[in-house]
C-alpha cells in the first residue's frame, strides 16, 4: 500500500473540511487536554442499590414481607423524585426468614455486592446479632426498624443503627404498668427463647422483682404448637397476669386460645411484636379480648403525617402490619443518608453513607417525632405506648 502524505492545512483548506471531521477533531483535541474527558449525567451511572434484609419467609413471614413492601414503596417514590442525586435505587431483596444462620448467609451476599450502600433490616433481633459482625467487616451501615435487644448497639459496632427504643425501655415501662395501673401481684412469664422473646421478657422480670412483684417464668419455642403443658404450669400458679414475651402474635393467639380451652380466666400483657390484627385479635377468635400490648411508639393511624402514608400503602398492598410504617421510615432515612452523602454521584461509598446515617438529626418524617441517632446508633426521642384489644382493634390506654 502506498503511504499516504503528510498534509498541513492552512486556514482556508480548512474551511473546505466536512463539518463531521472538524467536530470528531475537536472532541478527540479535548480527550487529549489535561483536566478534559467526558461528561457523564447521573442517569448514565449504574444504580445505587439498598439490602433489604427480613423473614419474607416461614412464620413471621406477614411482617416481614409488609416491611418488603414499604421499603419498595419508599423506593418508588424516591426514584421519581430523582433517586440519589440522579442515580435509581434499586432494592436487593434478602431473605433470613427470621433465622440466624441464614441472616449471615444473607449479610454476605449483601456484602459481596459493593453497589450496596446501606441495608434496612434485618428486623428481629437475633438475625441482627448473627449478622452484624459481617456487616461491620464489609463496612455496610444497617439501619433495623424493629431490632430491641439493648447489647446490638453496646458492642461497638459502627454500622448499627435503629429507629426502635431497646427492650430496656420497653420492658420497664411495661412493668411499670403492671405495677402502677394493673396492681399484679403474681405474674406469669412465657418467653420464647429468641432474642426478642427472652431479652424483653428478661427486662419485664427485672424490673417486676425489683417493685417486688412475684414472677414465674418458663419457655417454649418458635416451632412449639401443643401449649397444654405449660399451660398446666399456669393455671397452678394461679397469677394475675401472663406475659407474652413472643415474637410471633399468631403464637400468642394460639396460646391465648389454649389456655381459654383448659379454662384460664387471666389478664394477658405482650410486646411490640403482637400488634397485629388479623394474627392477634382474629387469630384468637376474640379470645384476646382486653389484652395489652406496648408499642415502641404511636400507632401510626393516629398520627397526621402518616395519613398520605397510610392512605398509598393500604391502597396497594392492604392493611398495614405493625413494623409497615417503621420500615417505610427507616427506608426514607438510608436514602436520605445517601443524598447527603457526596454532592457527587460517582462518589457515593458506603463510608460516606454510613457517616451521613450516623450524623442523621430531627428527621421529620411519619412516626410523629423528630428522629436522631446517639453515637451509638440508638434512636434518640422514642416513647413506648400502651395499647388493649378492643373489638377489632387496639385503642390506647396510655
Amino acid at each position: 500500500m502506498k503511504a499516504r502524505p503528510f498534509v498541513c492545512f492552512s486556514k482556508g483548506n480548512l474551511s473546505r473540511l466536512p463539518i463531521v471531521s472538524v467536530a470528531l477533531a475537536a472532541c478527540a483535541l479535548l480527550t487529549l487536554l489535561p483536566g478534559t474527558g467526558p461528561v457523564h449525567s447521573a442517569a448514565a451511572l449504574p444504580p445505587v442499590k439498598i439490602g433489604a434484609a427480613g423473614p419474607y419467609s416461614g412464620d413471621l413471614s406477614k411482617i416481614g414481607l409488609d416491611g418488603l413492601n414499604a421499603i419498595k414503596m419508599a423506593v418508588e417514590e424516591a426514584n421519581a423524585a430523582g433517586g440519589v442525586r440522579g442515580r435509581k435505587i434499586e432494592i436487593v431483596e434478602a431473605d433470613d426468614a427470621g433465622d440466624s444462620s441464614k441472616a449471615i448467609l444473607v449479610a454476605e451476599k449483601l456484602a459481596m455486592d459493593r453497589a450496596v450502600l446501606g441495608v434496612v433490616g434485618p428486623m428481629n433481633s437475633s438475625t441482627v446479632e448473627a449478622a452484624l459482625p459481617t456487616y461491620q467487616r464489609a463496612g455496610l451501615p444497617i439501619i433495623s426498624q424493629s431490632a430491641t435487644k439493648p447489647s446490638l448497639t453496646e458492642m461497638g459496632y459502627k454500622v448499627m443503627h435503629r429507629i426502635c427504643p431497646r427492650d430496656d425501655a420497653q420492658g420497664p415501662a411495661s412493668a411499670k404498668f403492671v405495677v402502677d395501673v394493673l396492681k399484679a401481684k403474681n405474674v406469669y412469664i412465657i418467653d420464647d427463647k429468641t432474642a426478642y422473646g427472652q431479652g424483653l421478657s428478661d427486662e419485664v422480670e427485672a424490673a417486676l422483682k425489683a417493685s417486688g412483684i412475684k414472677t414465674v417464668r418458663s419457655q417454649i419455642t418458635l416451632e412449639d404448637r401443643d401449649f397444654s403443658p405449660i399451660l398446666t404450669r399456669v393455671k397452678a400458679a394461679r397469677p394475675d397476669l401472663l406475659y407474652l414475651g413472643l415474637a410471633n402474635p399468631a403464637q400468642a393467639a394460639s396460646i391465648i386460645k389454649q389456655a381459654a380451652g383448659l379454662g384460664i380466666s387471666v389478664r394477658f400483657m405482650g410486646g411490640d411484636g403482637l400488634k397485629e390484627k388479623d394474627q392477634l385479635i382474629a387469630g384468637s377468635a376474640g379470645l384476646a379480648e382486653e389484652m395489652y400490648v406496648t408499642t415502641i411508639g404511636r400507632d401510626i393511624t393516629e398520627v397526621p403525617e402518616a395519613a398520605e402514608f397510610i392512605r398509598k400503602f393500604e391502597g396497594k398492598f392492604g392493611a398495614m402490619s405493625i413494623f409497615s410504617g417503621q420500615t417505610y421510615e427507616a427506608t426514607n432515612i438510608l436514602i436520605d443518608a445517601m443524598r447527603r452523602a457526596s454532592t457527587d454521584p460517582t462518589k457515593l461509598t458506603r463510608a460516606l453513607v454510613m457517616e451521613a446515617l450516623g450524623k442523621t438529626a430531627g428527621y421529620k418524617g411519619i412516626l410523629g417525632f423528630p428522629i436522631s441517632f446517639d453515637s451509638k446508633g440508638d434512636v434518640i426521642g422514642a416513647g413506648i405506648y400502651v395499647y388493649q384489644v378492643k373489638g377489632d382493634d387496639f385503642v390506647l390506654v396510655r
